[in-house]
């Protein structure tokens, strides 16, 4: 059985991430939608918890190719059944600029290697994976298999 104390972080934990979870637009039919927090930390403790990777998609809502993203790849049927093995997460990098420097995951505008961009990265804040620029559907699925596969192999 959970101690108090243990019971106490969890739910300190969920609360936060169930309160910052993306109910979205856009829905495709039948389809439920990618969770994404906005939080790092809370995917990283998450993460350990549950032993998943994270997947880190660096954006701003001012970026076409992040909007192309959002309309096709993040609502494509195959990406959608594959992100619950993942802890999703969402960083707008306006909003949290820290974040994406300490990332590298910022947009070039403000000196970073440039958005969309997602990262991949293991319950100890590793890096699996680390790439730049648009991903169609096929191609984010491929990573996302490929990111398991680093996992798995390093687990």
């Amino acid at each position: 059985m959970i101690n108090y104390k243990k019971r106490l972080i969890v739910i300190a934990v969920i609360i936060p991430i169930v309160l910052t979870v993306n109910c979205g637009k856009n829905q495709p039919a039948g389809a439920s939608r990618i969770q994404w927090i906005y939080s790092i930390d809370s995917a990283l403790v998450l993460s350990k918890l549950t032993q998943k990777p994270v997947m880190v998609d660096f954006m701003a809502e001012w970026c076409p190719p992040c909007r192309a993203m959002e309309d096709s790849t993040f609502n494509d049927i195959d990406v959608i059944k594959k992100s619950p093995k993942f802890i999703t997460v969402r960083i707008d990098v306006d909003k949290q600029r820290e974040t994406a420097i300490q990332y590298n995951g910022n947009a070039r505008k403000y000196g970073g290697v440039g958005i969309p961009n997602l990262l991949f990265l293991n319950p100890d804040n590793e890096k699996l994976k680390h790439v730049i620029g648009f991903q169609n559907a096929a191609r984010l699925s491929a990573l996302m298999d490929t990111a398991l596969n680093i996992y798995t192999v390093k687990e």
